[in-house]
């Protein structure tokens, strides 16, 4: 697991901020979503990512308040924007804790229909009371996604009865696709995945010479580089230098990865 540096303090939560991201539906605009991506803003106006950041906040004596501040902070922004749905990342164990779900429950229900949660890809067990847990939180939410599936977790993360509305594709699978030998298998794990679920987003969308071929195999959503730079507001998209170190932070990591178990 990565650690903070011994040169920096553990990042106070008054210092973390989200940039946002959008997911873009290809067919209807008004089923877009912008992912929250949490960033570290130092005051020498350094900008951290995730492996800076979650490996103390999502440690056992931590992960309550951090919890409780995704998704306080997720639905402010959703108050001042009333016609956005946004996204944020969760772990399994901040699913499973009952912060989560007390939290979700003190929002007005028209800002819990526009949060979505992304269930992180760390290493789980596919536990009743895991899923129990998921179950509950879909009731105070719009909906549930799973984040960053390989074409190896169809069969090893979740059972064909979960709770979860939809997948996102680990970035992995837009590379396997400009791969000769691996494209037709990985097509067909695409295929199998739009059968079963109702929203397929494709990660790491770089260009969009992609963007016919994900649509024919039945990818609902596309995000990346190619389709939307993080912002920090989202009614203002900025490009200048500073935002692209922000959105490159941890870039990496921004589905919590193995570090976040």
């Amino acid at each position: 697991m990565s650690q903070v540096s011994p040169s920096h303090h553990p990042p106070p939560l008054d210092e973390l901020h989200f940039q946002f991201q959008r997911i873009a539906a290809i067919h209807d605009s008004s089923s877009d979503w912008f992912e929250s991506l949490v960033r570290w803003h130092l005051a020498d106006g350094t900008i951290r990512g995730p492996l800076d950041i979650l490996p103390y906040w999502l440690s056992p004596n931590h992960q309550a308040d951090f919890t409780r501040f995704t998704i306080e902070r997720a639905a402010e922004t959703l108050r001042t924007n009333p016609e956005t749905r946004v996204s944020i990342n969760l772990s399994p164990r901040q699913v499973s804790h009952p912060s989560a779900v007390v939290t979700l429950e003190a929002l007005r229900a028209d800002v819990q229909a526009r949060m979505i949660i992304e269930l992180t890809e760390q290493r789980m067990r596919d536990s009743a009371s895991l899923w129990a847990s998921v179950a509950a939180l879909r009731e105070q939410c719009g909906l549930v996604v799973l984040d960053d599936v390989t074409r190896y977790d169809m069969s090893t993360r979740f059972r064909e009865e979960v709770p979860v509305d939809g997948i996102k594709l680990d970035r992995s699978i837009v590379t396997l696709l400009r791969d000769p030998e691996e494209r037709e298998r990985t097509v067909r794990f695409i295929q199998r995945a739009t059968e079963r679920f109702g929203i397929v987003v494709a990660e790491g969308v770089e260009d969009v010479s992609l963007r016919d071929l994900l649509h024919d195999i039945g990818v609902t959503h596309l995000q990346g580089f190619a389709i939307d730079v993080p912002r920090r507001r989202l009614d203002a998209p900025e490009r200048d230098d500073e935002l692209r170190r922000g959105a490159r932070a941890g870039a990496e990591h921004d589905g919590l990865g193995p570090q976040a178990t």
